[in-house]
């Protein structure tokens, strides 16, 4: 039990977990932005959203709501690459100090 606390209390770790959470608030706030815009969008917008999308049966506003869920997986993708590397290049600084 003493190993997890010692990990918890190490300031790199909590470096780490700082990070980790900027980035993570940083990008949901970027997404839950887009889904607002989109939102607030259809609201004030409601024609054009129902307006047929480059002449096919798919409406804009559904067409746009794709394009954000794509961009969701992105945005998850790219967290996840990004955290890896953080940590990775942590694990190599924390070798080169040992």
């Amino acid at each position: 039990m003493s190993d997890e606390a010692d990990i918890l209390a190490d300031p790199e770790f909590q470096r780490i977990l700082t990070l980790r959470s900027r980035w993570r608030w940083g990008l949901s706030g970027l997404l839950i932005g887009a889904y607002l815009i989109w939102a607030v969008g259809g609201i004030y917008y409601s024609a054009a959203y129902a307006a047929p999308f480059m002449g096919i049966a798919l409406p804009w506003g559904m067409a746009v709501g794709l394009v954000i869920i794509a961009l969701s997986i992105v945005l998850s993708i790219a967290y996840v690459r990004i955290v890896n590397r953080l940590e990775a290049e942590e694990i190599v600084e924390r070798d080169k100090h040992q």
